[in-house]
């Protein structure tokens, strides 16, 4: 079971004592379905498209099967003390878009419906990687913030979300976080500068716009933190002075 995990959401939110948002998490039916049929980053990446092609009756009524827990896992978060939750599409790099629009999208659309429906104050996010041309659909479906993934074009993103009411999250590339990528402190700040000045201050959840591997030097990711926090108040302090 994952009471585990419900359990750890109360004592962070009770830990946390109201500096900062927790935010809940949950990966979404397409992933978890791509894992399930043998699917991974880097082998077997054909499997998923193969179900869907070969037994799309039992492939639509797995992802049904695997939306309803999603609902479940994450509204049990919420009630754990989850102030926002985030739906991860993590595996938008191996589905085509006409497959991601048939199987993925129905589903990514009635799970912010029943939260919504659930918890109408609580934002929902939404990341699907490698599949952000789809975030105006997941707009136009009701989800609060949809994340950039590293390749989304920063100017028109933020224009497209902010017309709709929605905010984004992202997008600093992680490599500049690894020493033996060349990543750097200075290069860290320039570059988060870059993307405030592209998608923020306001509006955005400051964040990366892929994962971590585990090869980051904590000295860049605190550089990072701390670029975000400063760069963010100084302009939002110069637009201040402006109004």
């Amino acid at each position: 079971g994952l009471s585990h995990v419900l359990e750890a959401v109360s004592l962070i939110r009770e830990k946390l004592e109201g500096k900062v948002p927790l935010i809940g998490f949950s990966a979404a039916p397409w992933t978890l379905f791509y894992y399930m049929v043998g699917g991974s980053m880097r082998k077997n990446t054909e499997n998923g498209e193969r179900w869907l092609r070969e037994h799309p009756t039992e492939s639509e009524a797995l992802m049904d099967l695997l939306t309803d827990v999603v609902i479940e896992y994450m509204s049990a978060q919420i009630d754990a003390g989850a102030q926002l939750v985030q739906l991860f599409e993590a595996m938008g790099e191996h589905i085509t878009q006409p497959s991601l629009e048939a199987f993925a999208l129905p589903r990514m659309r009635r799970i912010v419906a029943e939260l919504k429906s659930r918890h109408p104050g609580i934002p929902i996010m939404a990341f699907a990687r490698d599949a952000t041309y789809c975030n105006d659909d997941l707009i136009d479906a009701g989800y609060d913030v949809v994340t950039l993934d590293c390749s989304t074009s920063r100017a028109a993103a933020r224009a497209s979300a902010v017309a709709k009411g929605c905010s984004v999250q992202g997008n600093l590339d992680p490599t500049l976080l690894r020493r033996a990528e060349g990543g750097s402190e200075d290069a860290v700040r320039a570059e988060t500068e870059r993307m405030l000045l592209a998608l923020g201050p306001d509006r955005l959840i400051a964040n990366l716009g892929s994962g971590l591997m585990g090869t980051e030097d904590p000295a860049l990711c605190d550089a990072f933190v701390t670029a975000v926090h400063e760069l963010s108040e100084d302009m939002l302090k110069a637009a201040s002075a402006r109004t």
